[in-house]
């Protein structure tokens, strides 16, 4: 339990309370403290009304951790994503447009249609923007976002009610500014499409001679794919599918980059060809700098790793898949990816893939193992440590409940489950012993001082719990000088317990009982999950013991 604040006097006598903003909230909140006055000089008062007003900081503070997980796992993609559900419901609703967007005008004694005022205002502030002039200051900038925020107030408001997310201020503005551009493209649109309607009329026509119909692009391809895989009209937002549309969008962005955007009906096989081998050279994990250049300077940039044959491999199904859609919905017969081959599969290396004694001592010994917790979470200091003695994946500990610590034969161990929210590779129950030095080390205590999921609270991507604890993880051994190209953050915990394993003399179906390997050239009896909890036990406390201190009372 914390402590609690007490109250302080101002320089008038008049008592307050006061807490200090946690460094990584401050840039949420916009503030470094909060402090609210109690209105009173008497201090038996002040004690009365402090922890109501205590109570309201906690609010605000577990308010702006929610707003920076929300922060943290919002991509620019993701709001291209909720601007285009909202602007495919809105194109759908002509008198809406006309009657929210438009306004009537009388031209040469005729009434015609018309950007409404506000439209015109959002006009010049896009045009503003897209200029960037250097003499606006930054007042200037944030008073621009809160006009675009209450322009747009409606728009926002149906965009969040089609997709339901929780957006920061920061990503409200830049949903409000997307909203804003896609408002001005549906208005020009209709104006646009409205004008040889108008013509027909004025020539005693019911309608102008139907034209042909126009050939599909291959954006509008792609943004009929992501609508079948995300439909706007879904009450709720499939995380998996919104990350199978992220993942596919590359494949699509580099296509259009490479190719250019082509009637789908005038792409050849020689254009697929074209990509694929443009892809085999093109760069990997270019920086936003470099994103921003001409596809032939990103060509031609030394000193970068180029896409593997799997990559490219990936891209061109990912692209058959598209053309699988067209083909779908009619708009194709064939698909020509299938008419050019692709790249093979890159042999993989399934050798043992260990840390060395030097990596992990360089690991362990780093600031999250240390007492600095800045700008660390409880996962980045716990996973680790279970990873390494237990050999477990890291998604079986990241989504860990509480109820998953529980005693069994005598041994605290972690039940490793399948259910509604947690999944197992093999769909086999497990359960795995807390090692001796973890609990040394105030697990039990951290356990103890949870109500729910040990970790994470939200699965992200692609409904992994161990998304952000990966990245967050992957950047930190490299800042510690862990670079090997044959390590894996995560997943060389397992290399290394089976090493370790090896080197003990442990059994092989006892450490796969504690790992949950499935051995395929072993029959299903003699796979794991009949292992006694005591001889797992046994098995983890050969593993060499990490020199580590406890750092913190978990139990706070």
């Amino acid at each position: 339990m914390g402590i609690m604040i007490q109250p302080t006097k101002n320089r008038f006598g008049v008592y307050l309370v006061r807490k200090a903003v946690p460094k990584h909230l401050q840039g949420i909140l916009n503030k470094r403290e909060i402090k609210f006055t109690l209105d009173t000089k008497d201090v038996r008062e002040a004690r009365e009304r402090a922890p109501a007003k205590i109570i309201q900081i906690d609010l605000m503070l577990r308010r702006a951790e929610e707003l920076l997980k929300a922060e943290q796992s919002l991509t620019d993609a993701d709001i291209e994503l909720i601007a285009g559900v909202w602007a495919s419901k809105i194109m759908q609703q002509d008198q809406l447009i006309r009657e929210r967007y438009l306004v009537e005008e009388l031209f040469d004694g005729k009434v015609g249609l018309v950007h409404s005022p506000e439209n015109a205002i959002i006009h010049d502030w896009l045009e503003d923007r897209e200029r960037k002039p250097r003499y606006k200051s930054q007042t200037w900038q944030e008073e621009r976002d809160v006009s675009i925020c209450k322009l747009m107030s409606i728009e926002l408001d149906e965009a969040l009610e089609y997709s339901p997310v929780v957006l920061t201020p920061a990503w409200r503005n830049r949903l409000a500014w997307r909203l804003a551009e896609r408002r001005n493209e549906i208005t020009n649109t209709y104006l646009l499409n409205l004008r040889p309607r108008l013509y027909a009329i004025s020539k005693g026509l019911d309608s102008l001679p139907e034209a042909k119909t126009p050939q599909k692009t291959f954006t509008q391809l792609f943004e009929a794919y992501k609508e079948f895989k995300c439909p706007s009209d879904a009450e709720t937002i499939d995380k998996k599918a919104l990350a199978h549309v992220k993942d596919y969008a590359a494949a699509a962005d580099r296509f259009v980059e490479i190719i250019g955007n082509l009637a789908i009906d005038d792409i050849t096989a020689d254009h697929i060809v074209k990509f694929r081998d443009t892809m085999a050279k093109y760069p990997k994990n270019l920086t936003k700098k470099e994103k921003a250049l001409s596809l032939a300077q990103k060509l031609s940039l030394q000193n970068k790793d180029h896409l593997t044959p799997d990559r490219v491999r990936n891209m061109l199904n990912h692209l058959s898949s598209f053309f699988e859609h067209a083909i779908y919905v009619n708009w194709l017969k064939h698909n020509i990816v299938r008419d050019v081959r692709k790249p093979s599969r890159t042999a993989r290396d399934s050798s043992d893939k260990p840390f060395t004694q030097q990596e992990l001592a360089r690991m362990f010994s780093g600031p999250v193992f240390t007492g600095q917790e800045e700008p660390y979470e409880a996962m980045d200091y716990w996973i680790p440590i279970i990873l390494y003695y237990t050999g477990c994946r890291v998604e079986e500990i990241a989504q860990l409940h509480k109820r998953d610590i529980q005693q069994r034969d005598g041994v605290l161990c972690m039940k490793l489950q399948e259910n509604e929210t947690q999944s197992i590779k093999t769909g086999k129950t497990r359960y795995v012993p807390v090692p001796l030095h973890v609990t040394e080390l105030g697990f039990t205590n951290f356990v103890a001082s949870r109500s729910a999921f040990l970790f994470s609270d939200e699965a992200l991507a692609e409904k992994k719990y161990s998304t952000n604890f990966r990245k967050r993880f992957g950047r930190y051994i490299r800042n510690n000088g862990i670079e090997r190209d044959e390590i894996s953050p995560t997943h060389s915990f397992r290399h290394t317990f089976v090493t370790n394993c090896r080197r003990n003399g442990v059994a092989m179906d006892i450490r796969d009982s504690i790992t949950g390997h499935i051995d395929s050239n072993r029959n299903e009896s003699e796979n794991y999950g009949d292992k006694p909890v005591e001889t797992k036990l046994e098995a983890i406390e050969t593993i060499p013991k990490l020199n580590l201190r406890r750092i913190k009372d978990w139990g706070r």
